[in-house]
């Protein structure tokens, strides 16, 4: 049994504060982006998760929706069946297989695949997945400076063209003090060191993708487009190349300049982006990556194009609102 993507929606807020607002402020930004997202005052991961499955479903027999998937490092309530409020408000039937991934920036990745699993093991025809995430960290740490927030969903089908999972491969390592988050806490947090943050996301990420590609038999030249999880860009283009990608394999999928790191989204987010941009044939490899820590590398063909989107990636981009830092503080509840 062959399993595809067969649409797909994406949400970003309408919201975005500048990098110079950082470096104004507090006369630096330790992250080089260019602007992120910010959610509103009546915003959060499950409003955001509606929205993007709303596209995603749009025009799709609901009844024949039987898998439901959910990831994010940063729903709004530590202990409720997020499930429900997806059923409810998109009209889901109730008798649904359902799956919850949180914990770390990997949940994306792995609710896509949990909710693969459960389609060929249940025998139903549609599965839907949705990454909606927000990170959060105290207004005078650093990493706090990229977090954005984003919402993505894809509907997959069972022997249906579209975006094919050809495989996946998957690392798993333990690497203490790196982005972590202890329980009863809201704000993420890591011992600050860099040069030990990004060896753990090299050697993790790098092992997955190259098992991936020993696993299929491929080449990175057999790839059109490669996106791996980005806590920035710099990181994840060296490791790109490292791996033996070129530019353009690479820079397609590149979000995080413009949207921040939308944590369990990032990768996924990329993916989205690059669907606009593929032709029947290409093949598409997504790494992602959570700190800790582990990565998952899957590997895509597109068969046949997909349906088009009411709006653009470029689109949802250049619907924007920009905001003062102090204003974006007062969101966050900092003053």
């Amino acid at each position: 049994m062959s399993i595809s993507v067969v649409s797909y929606g994406v949400y970003l807020p309408f919201l975005r504060l500048r990098r110079e607002e950082y470096v104004n402020a507090l006369g630096s930004c330790s992250a080089d982006i260019k602007e992120k997202t910010v959610m509103d005052v009546d915003e959060d991961t499950m409003t955001m998760a509606v929205e993007a499955a709303r596209k995603a479903v749009a025009g799709l027999d609901l009844e024949r929706v039987g898998v439901l998937t959910l990831a994010s490092t940063s729903y709004p309530y530590q202990e409720k069946v997020m499930a429900g409020t997806i059923v409810e408000a998109l009209g889901l039937r109730k008798n649904i297989l359902t799956g919850h991934h949180g914990s770390s920036t990997l949940a994306g990745t792995e609710a896509f695949l949990s909710a693969a699993g459960l389609l060929v093991g249940s025998g139903e025809k549609y599965a839907l997945v949705i990454v909606s995430d927000a990170p959060v960290a105290g207004a005078s740490a650093e990493m706090e400076h990229s977090f954005g927030a984003a919402a993505c969903a894809f509907v997959l089908a069972a022997d249906e063209q579209g975006l094919e999972l050809e495989g996946f491969y998957s690392c798993v390592t333990e690497s203490l003090g790196l982005r972590f988050r202890p329980a009863g806490e809201k704000e993420v947090r890591d011992i600050g060191v860099r040069t030990y943050s990004n060896q753990a996301y090299n050697e993790t990420v790098g092992a997955a993708v190259k098992g991936l590609l020993n696993k299929l038999g491929q080449k990175p030249a057999g790839y059109r487009h490669v996106i791996l999880h980005q806590n920035d860009v710099r990181t994840t283009v060296a490791l790109a190349k490292k791996l033996g990608f070129g530019d353009e394999q690479i820079q397609e999928g590149l979000v995080y300049g413009q949207v921040g790191d939308t944590g369990a989204c990032s990768s996924l987010l990329g993916l989205c982006r690059v669907l606009e941009k593929t032709v029947p044939g290409d093949k598409i490899l997504v790494g992602s990556y959570g700190a800790g820590g582990a990565s998952q590398a899957l590997s895509f063909k597109l068969n046949c194009r997909l349906p088009g989107r009411s709006e653009s990636f470029q689109v949802l981009l250049e619907d924007k609102k920009y905001i003062s830092y102090t204003h974006y503080l007062k969101l966050k509840r900092s003053i």
